[in-house]
């Protein structure tokens, strides 16, 4: 049964300028560049008649291309656990996270209940990782900040959970439009 998500991509140079900053520690382990994304919304285990539901859902969005702001650092989980680089969370963006729940709900998914936390993630950490080197990285990150890009799709991955960590594919990619300009000729 496929595992999926929707999300966006992160430029490959600016994720490897963001998990340049990490410390290299033991118990630290960083994200595969090429999977550094913003998760727009986990949806999990499905069977394949699902999975052609939701993206047939996922087909009808009609959403602007999103501009994305990485700023600021912050880390889930108390001992160990997850750092991650955050994104500011922009009207375009949280336009089309709702229109991705709402469509991932016509094709009988959940509606998601949890608050949207937009993010990047950087690593994961086990509970021995070194606490000092994970305090010092999060208050000499505090105030990353980052060019922003603009995310011209989105897409519906399939991961795959492997011995080394999760491998994600693209099952499809979705078009957002261009943005209007605010004052047009």
């Amino acid at each position: 049964m496929p595992r999926l998500f929707v999300a966006l991509e992160t430029p490959p140079a600016l994720a490897a300028s963001l998990l340049a900053t990490l410390p290299r520690e033991r118990g630290i382990r960083p994200t595969p560049a090429a999977q550094v994304h913003l998760t727009l919304r986990f949806v999990g285990e499905v069977d394949e008649e699902q999975a052609v539901a939701i993206d047939e859902a996922l087909a009808t969005i009609a959403a602007v291309a999103v501009p994305v702001q990485v700023a600021g650092v912050g880390r889930f989980g108390r001992r160990g656990g997850i750092l991650w680089a955050g994104v500011t969370p922009s009207e375009p963006l949280l336009a089309l996270h709702g229109a991705i729940d709402l469509a991932l709900s016509d094709a009988g998914v959940e509606r998601e209940t949890r608050p949207f936390h937009p993010h990047l993630t950087l690593a994961r950490c086990a509970p021995h990782a070194p606490e000092p080197a994970l305090r010092e990285w999060l208050a000499a990150q505090r105030e990353l900040g980052c060019p922003p890009y603009l995310s011209r799709r989105f897409v519906l991955f399939e991961s795959r959970l492997q011995r080394q960590g999760a491998e994600h594919r693209c099952r499809r990619a979705f078009a957002l439009r261009e943005p209007v300009p605010d004052n047009p000729p």
